[in-house]
């Protein structure tokens, strides 16, 4: 990737942590990473193409940590505790995907129904029940509607319940669900 580009994507990821991705102008985004706001604009048509790089960086960052653990030679009910568990500390280290989920609840984004972010999620967990319905691993299920149901769940249990989670509490709940729903 072209060095400018890189250093504006950097820059972005800082001032999104720390300010939200809302305050964040185009301008200061310019000064950070030393760069006119014009040549920022000959690699992002708009502030909402670098904030879907952002996140896309930000998801393909938790990809890497599940396909790690899916190289595990481990069972499958280990494998998908161990990347529930990885989501939930991801969940709590990662000041850019909270503010951008806070944002999005915040109506501060239009036209974000369908965004980047939840089409680039939905389809990597359609993807991974396809696969382990092939694999014998999980009952026979709609995975679009299953994907959007785990999904929700996952959101709402990382950024809508106001209190402390228990990881280990959170992760074997979720465990039992999958349990009795989809693991065979």
């Amino acid at each position: 990737m072209n060095e400018k580009k890189e250093s504006v994507i950097k820059a972005s990821k800082e001032l999104f942590r720390d300010y939200g991705f809302y305050k964040v102008s185009m301008d200061e985004i310019a000064k950070k990473s030393n760069i006119t706001k014009k040549t920022i604009y000959t690699y992002f048509k708009d502030k909402n193409e670098l904030i879907n790089t952002v996140l896309i960086d930000e998801i393909n960052s938790m990809k890497k940590l599940a396909d790690q653990i899916d190289k595990k030679n481990i069972s499958f009910e280990d494998k998908l505790h161990e990347i529930i568990t990885m989501q939930l500390d991801y969940r709590n280290n990662s000041k850019i995907l909270c503010n951008y989920i806070k944002e999005l609840e915040e109506g501060k984004f239009k036209n974000t129904k369908e965004n980047i972010f939840n089409q680039t999620i939905l389809s990597e967990l359609k993807t991974r029940l396809d696969e382990a319905i092939k694999e014998g691993h999980i009952k026979k299920c709609d995975t679009t509607i299953v994907s959007f149901i785990i999904y929700k769940i996952y959101i709402a249990l990382m950024f809508e319940l106001e209190y402390d989670l228990d990881k280990k509490e959170v992760t074997q709940t979720i465990m039992n669900i999958l349990k009795v729903w989809l693991l065979k």
